[in-house]
């Protein structure tokens, strides 16, 4: 509850600039219509800043778009709970940037999101409704998710106080209780490794599982010939979508192959 006011109440910069605008313009009415106004800015101009915008043409699948929205910016949040981001928690951070494959702009971006949610304003109850409203469901997404917050939590030893209530109260919007979250983190330091996103082969080429095999092809083919390195190159990209690129023509690849064996065509 406290965190959830504190976020409705920080930040109120917009609604201050309102409220002295309209009480200079129509007195106390036009202030407390300034107020509403500032206010309504102040909340809407957080979520936008962490509502991964930016990633909409290279991100078309809105679910991959607001998983990695949500992760990055929560786990900013997980890391700032106990007072100060460590190095560890930040090397946490940068090694689900690697399995998450965010790399050039990506990984620039990935970066931006993580800083604001150190943001003591950072609405997390709207983000984590948000990434429950597409990715609700999908229990390997919600699970890797949650796995995220807790390696960073974790990066520092157990975490304890504010951190882990926040690991706990995350944990609860996503449906896992505490016994499912303690199972979690117990084997997560015994094996210290951070998985990467799962997901469908068919969402990795773009098509419905209900695809047919013409629909398949057609699909890989068009993401091979769209994000291959050696046509990149020739466009005169840089490094950075050259190795994007690689990424994406790997992962469609694995994709296509995985569906091949599935439907053995």
């Amino acid at each position: 509850m406290q965190q959830q006011l504190q976020e409705h109440v920080s930040g109120g910069g917009g609604r201050i600039v309102a409220t002295l605008a309209g009480a200079l313009a129509f007195g106390f009415p036009g202030a407390l219509g300034g107020l509403l106004v500032g206010y309504a800015g102040d909340v809407g101009l957080r979520r936008w800043m962490v509502s991964g915008w930016r990633l909409r043409k290279r991100m078309p699948d809105q679910v991959q778009r607001q998983y990695l929205t949500a992760a990055c910016a929560v786990m900013g949040h997980v890391a700032k709970s106990d007072g100060r981001v460590s190095e560890a928690e930040i090397t946490v951070a940068r090694q689900v940037f690697e399995v998450l494959d965010l790399h050039g702009d990506l990984r620039r971006e990935a970066i931006q999101l993580f800083g604001r949610g150190k943001r003591r304003d950072f609405p997390l109850t709207w983000v984590l409704r948000r990434f429950n409203r597409v990715c609700g469901g999908e229990d390997d997404l919600l699970q890797a998710f949650l796995e995220y917050q807790a390696a960073v939590a974790q990066a520092d030893g157990r975490p304890a106080g504010a951190q882990h209530a926040l690991l706990l109260r995350i944990a609860r919007r996503l449906g896992f209780n505490e016994p499912e979250l303690r199972r979690l983190m117990r084997g997560q330091r015994g094996s210290g490794a951070v998985r990467a996103m799962p997901q469908s082969p068919y969402r990795v080429l773009g098509v419905a599982e209900s695809a047919s095999t013409d629909q398949i092809r057609l699909a890989y083919r068009k993401l091979i010939s769209r994000h291959h390195p050696d046509r990149l190159q020739a466009q005169g990209c840089t490094e950075d979508e050259i190795r994007e690129g690689a990424g994406r023509t790997h992962a469609a690849r694995r994709a296509y192959d995985q569906i091949r064996r599935q439907r053995g065509f």
